[in-house]
Parts: structure tokens; sequence; C-alpha cells
């Protein structure tokens, strides 16, 4: 990216945008997880079965990618900044809101409308880091924000168990809100304001370019398998292994360390290698983690669970930002907000695909032992022997695992698949995307700079 002079007067600006970016991003990746943690509780206070728990979460991914399209585009057109306020405010105001319903239905459709805001909120975070960060360093900071998130992700479990445990599941909402102040205040006062001149482009052209399809599906297979292990992973613990929310979440935390650690690695190898060998070996090290959860028992412990867990967080750091990567620095800066929205959809769309597809294997091999809904969710029905139901659902868990394996196996090959030149490093980006027009860099911005 080339500075201009005006850009280079406020030098700090970068990094201010990519604090604001990651607090973002950390808000949505705390909800996330801790939603995970608070499901049995929701499940319990609200009386709901599996599939209501499922709409909960789900209700939210279908939302969020419905409207992150229409989303990037509005960021493009009217400003990234402008659009990740309304977003990071309206992620609060919801999140307030959730906290005080009790009603299930309520919930769903209050998550449906977080999910909007999410949509707001996180293509135009990525559309900023672009417009700022030249492409030497952009891996660098999608590697930081990458962390931050994981960073987010792993304190989630741990946050939820406190706060389910001491005030309830609704105080996991109510945490978004003095982080979403906080992120619109530096927004505001630090972060400048980013859009494209003139028509952005349809989402076929950027499909064209090249790397971005190949990178949608590398981070669709990834999140598929993800969202699906997190799902039933939080079921196992807290309804077999019985352990309370936050002894959950420090179950957990291996996985998520490991990811936030090996995200800003992750960075820098898609720097140095260009995005397809580090995606490539982040998805196999996943698929080869999630076998290793085929082998958890009633009572497992989170120490013999710590080289799969160890190798799943690993692969998955790498591989989201080499994915990642692909999409947000093949396109052109122009269509840097419809980018981002596409890493988004793949995000979202893996993610339902995910927790539905999974959820019928866990479906159809618990229940081939014991036809109750209730076991797979881990629970006990009446008339039932713990064994028994724990058996029924520990073996759905395994097929689970499998599938989920199997879809990121393919993830693999599909990504050491892609032309050498797919990506490239990051001088080769540099070269091909080229710098942006001196109307569409944020700060250098010339009509638009604030």
């Amino acid at each position: 990216m080339k500075f201009t002079p005006e850009s280079r007067a406020v030098g700090n600006r970068p990094w201010w945008t990519l604090a604001a970016v990651s607090l973002g991003g950390m808000m949505a990746g705390l909800d996330g997880t801790a939603l995970t943690i608070a499901g049995p509780e929701i499940a319990r206070t609200t009386g709901t079965s599996l599939a209501g728990l499922q709409w909960v979460t789900t209700a939210y991914l279908l939302a969020l990618a419905a409207a992150l399209f229409p989303a990037g585009r509005l960021a493009d057109r009217f400003g990234r900044r402008a659009v990740f306020l309304t977003g990071v405010l309206g992620f609060g105001v919801v999140s307030l809101l959730i906290a005080l319903t009790s009603s299930i239905g309520m919930l769903v459709g209050l998550r449906a409308l977080q999910g909007i805001c999410g949509a707001l909120l996180q293509p135009a975070a990525l559309a900023l880091l672009r417009a700022v960060f030249p492409p030497a360093r952009l891996e660098l900071a999608l590697g930081i924000w990458g962390g931050a998130s994981a960073a987010a992700i792993a304190a989630g479990p741990i946050v939820a168990g406190l706060l389910v445990e001491w005030a309830g599941w609704q105080a996991v909402f109510v945490v978004n809100v003095p982080i979403a102040v906080l992120t619109a205040a530096i927004a505001v006062a630090r972060t400048g304001e980013s859009r494209a001149v003139g028509e952005p482009g349809t989402i076929r052209e950027l499909l064209r370019s090249p790397g971005v399809g190949a990178g949608a599906v590398l981070t669709a297979l990834s999140y598929f398998s993800l969202f699906g292990l997190l799902f039933f992973l939080t079921l196992y613990l807290q309804n077999v292994r019985g352990l309370d929310p936050v002894g959950a979440g420090m179950w957990l935390l291996p996985v998520t360390v490991v990811v936030v650690v090996s995200a800003p690695a992750g960075g820098l190898l898609t720097g140095r290698f260009g995005p397809r060998l580090p995606a490539a070996a982040g998805l196999a090290l996943v698929s080869v983690g999630l076998l290793g959860f085929t082998r958890l028992d009633a009572g497992t412990g989170w120490l013999d669970a710590l080289p799969a867990s160890v190798v799943l967080g690993l692969g998955t750091g790498v591989a989201l930002i080499a994915a990642t990567q692909l999409i947000v620095a093949g396109a052109p800066v122009s269509m840097s907000g419809l980018a981002s929205a596409l890493q988004q959809v793949a995000t979202q769309i893996g993610g339902v695909l995910g927790i539905v597809a999974l959820g019928a294997v866990m479906s159809l091999r618990a229940k081939a032992f014991v036809a109750d809904d209730a076991v797979t969710r881990g629970a006990v029905p009446p008339g039932v022997a713990p064994d028994v139901a724990h058996h029924a659902f520990l073996t759905g868990f395994a097929a689970t695992a499998i599938a989920a394996a199997a879809v990121t196996a393919v993830g693999a090959v599909v990504a050491v698949r892609l032309p050498p030149a797919t990506g490239g490093s990051d001088r080769a980006l540099a070269k091909r995307t080229g710098p942006p027009q001196s109307t569409s860099d944020v700060d250098g911005e010339r009509g638009h700079q604030q």
C-alpha cells in the first residue's frame, strides 16, 4: 500500500484501527464460545429441547450469513468505519435486550437481530485492516486480529463459566455492553474513514480474483468442523462428565490457548510461504486432532485429551489465517468490504452446516442405542441407566468427530491442490494487488478524509 503524506501524519492510526477491529472481533468471539458454555443452563431454565438450543445458535448464524453481503456493500459504499460503529453499538444494545428476556422464542428472535449487527461489524472490520496496512504487513495484522479473537474464544468458556455460575446465563450477554462502548470510543477517536469510490463491484467479479473462491471454501470447511465439535463437546463436558460451567471452560482452555499462539504464527508463515501450504498443513493437523477426540469416554480428563487439543488448536490457528489471507488480500482494495463479507459468510455457513449436519450424525448414531432425544444432549432419559445413556451419546460423539475429520481432510486436499502461485508471499501479493488508488486509502483518502 502506498501511503500518502496525510496518512504519514497520523502514522499511529493503523495500530489504533487494529486495536478497534480486534476488540470488535473479541466481542463476537467471546459471545460465541460463552454461549456454548451457557447452552445447557439456557436449556434448563427455558425448558427447551436440543432443537431449540440449536436454534439459539443457528438463528444468529443464519441471520449473520444472510446480511453479510449487503453489509459488505454498505461498508464499501457508505464508509467502513460508519458501518463498523453501527454494528458494534447495535451488538451491545441487542445483547442487553437478550439478557432481559426469558422466552426461548424472544431469545431466538433477538439472536437473529444480533446476527444482523454482527454482519455490520465484521466485514467492515477486515476491510478497515486492508485499507490501512500495506501488503507486507497485512499477514501480521491479520495474525494479531486472529490471535485477539482467539484469545476471546479462549477466555469465553472461563468467563462464561464464572458468569453463569454466579449470575446466570444472562450475564454472558451483559458483558458485551462495556466492550461495545470501548470499541466504539476508540473507533470514533482514532480510526479514519474508508470507502470505495464509484461502484465497488459484484460478487461474481470478486470470485474471479485469484484465490478468493478457494479461500472461502477452505474457511467454510474449517468452521464446519470447529463449530460442530465445540457444540457437542460442551454438552459432553457438562452433561456426561458432570463438570460445572467453570470446569468445562478450563477443560477447553488448551484448545483455545494454542489457537491464540498459532494465529500470529499462521500470519508469519503465510507471509513467508504464501497461504497454500499453511492452509493445507493446518487443515491436516485439524483432521488429526479431531480423530483424537473419538477416544473420549465418561471419565476422560483434560490431560488425556491434551495431545488432541494441542494438535487441533495449532492447525486451526494456522489454517484460518491462511484461508482469510486468500480472501482478503486476493480481492481488489475497492472490494475489501465485500471480500470481508465473503470471509464471514463462509465462516457462518460452515458453522451452521457443521452444527446441523453433525447434529444429524449424532442423532442417527445415539438414538440407535436409546430412542430418546435426551441422549443427543448427553442427558439421561427417565428409566434409562446412566451408563447406557452416556454410551449412546459417546458413540454419537465419536461419529461426529470422524465425520468432521473427514470434511477437514477434504479441505486439506483442496488446499494442497491449489496452484502454487495462488496467494503467494507478501511480495507476490503486493505485486499482484498493487497499491490501492489514493481515493480508497484510509487516512490518505483525499475525498473522504475525516
